[in-house]
């Protein structure tokens, strides 16, 4: 009489069994062999190197900035206007066009097209009077549109001790235009070039252009007496 294991099947059964699950495992291996086989996939192909930089100027160093904590540039003061006081009233009761004509630091072709003032070629825009110093007291910003040099200058002018004297002498394609937040002047040059912003403040000296990294992260600037010394005041000069 056979004896039956409680979980399981006879030790014959479970033998052909075994063998039954070789069998079509075996045939399952050699019908996959013959349907995948090994293909010739041709040549490979060629490799190319990988585009590397080429230097116009291999030998070239670019200048080091200065680091933090060294002395900062220093700015040339502005010749003061000659035979030009100070009214009673400030900077708004000065005649612009004789403070541009007696001006030493107003290149030549402005004081000829000064000829043109007043008239309809006059290239004198109406004058603005805006506190970029901190001291309280409005400045003077001029701007003068020069169409036959395709040229706009903008001038500042500052009144102290009696004098006169330009704190800011800037070029621009024509029709530069300008804007103040708080002290700053930004000054915008729009033309065939593209479109440049430079951003002025006063450093007890002049108005100077300040780097990205100096200027102020919301819409309006700190005190007028800021310390920017990163660009020289004059962005542009004429021929």
């Amino acid at each position: 009489m056979l004896r039956f294991h409680r979980t399981g099947l006879p030790r014959a059964d479970r033998a052909a069994a075994v063998a039954l699950a070789a069998v079509t495992a075996a045939a399952a291996l050699v019908s996959c062999t013959s349907h995948a086989g090994v293909r010739d996939g041709g040549p490979a192909p060629t490799l190319s190197p990988p585009v590397r930089a080429s230097p116009l100027w291999p030998q070239y160093e670019p200048p080091v900035p200065p680091s933090a904590g060294e002395p900062s540039p220093t700015y040339r003061q502005y010749e003061a206007v000659p035979s030009v006081a100070v009214p009673a009233d400030g900077l708004r009761a000065v005649s612009v066009p004789d403070l541009l004509d007696k001006d030493p630091n107003v290149p030549k072709l402005v004081r000829a097209a000064l000829t043109d003032c007043p008239g309809a070629q006059c290239g004198l825009r109406k004058p603005v009077f805006r506190e970029l110093t901190g001291d309280g007291l409005d400045e003077l910003v001029v701007a003068f549109d020069e169409p036959n040099a395709s040229l706009t200058l903008v001038q500042v002018y500052r009144a102290s001790g009696g004098t006169v004297r330009p704190i800011l002498i800037t070029w621009g394609q024509l029709g530069i235009t300008g804007e103040t937040f708080g002290h700053d002047l930004v000054i915008t040059s729009t033309g065939r070039d593209g479109r440049f912003t430079t951003r002025y403040r006063w450093n007890g000296t002049v108005m100077a252009a300040v780097a990205p990294h100096d200027e102020p992260a919301g819409p309006t600037a700190g005190p007028g007496a800021g310390s920017g010394h990163s660009a020289a005041p004059q962005t542009r000069t004429p021929r």
